[in-house]
């Protein structure tokens, strides 16, 4: 209740029953605040938010990089990579980080294997039997 809203001729039994309603709301939002911070805390939603920083930053220092621009420095990394280095410490997180890294650096061993094969192969040559087809009006 504001300072503008008391007025003297309100009885007091209702300033009382309107103190406690608004007493009652305020209880009732600070539980639910509770409630939206009890189940963003967990490690699974930590982590996410982590790599979405982490995706962030990365993708805009080389974005930066890529346009000429000046991308990230040190300065800027920081606080990101102190939160790496926190959530690396943690005990729970070290299996499935390890696991998504190999996963992950075998699928680029696999896309790598697979484009070098592709370059070794080159473009097929004809043999001198084969016309080359063109478009008509050529």
């Amino acid at each position: 209740m504001a300072q503008n809203d008391w007025k003297p001729d309100v009885p007091l039994e209702e300033r009382k029953r309107r103190l406690l309603a608004e007493g009652a709301l305020f209880r009732i939002g600070i539980l639910e605040g509770r409630s939206h911070v009890r189940a963003n805390l967990n490690a699974e939603s930590l982590a996410k938010g982590a790599m979405n920083r982490i995706v962030g930053a990365v993708s805009s220092t080389f974005s930066g990089a890529f346009s000429g621009k000046g991308g990230g420095n040190l300065q800027s990394l920081s606080p990101l990579l102190i939160g790496g280095i926190s959530l690396l410490s943690k005990r729970y997180l070290r299996k499935p980080l390890l696991y998504g890294t190999v996963i992950s650096a075998g699928a680029a061993f696999a896309y790598y294997l697979t484009r070098r094969q592709d370059r070794a192969r080159g473009p097929e040559t004809l043999s001198g039997d084969e016309e080359i087809s063109t478009p008509d009006g050529e």
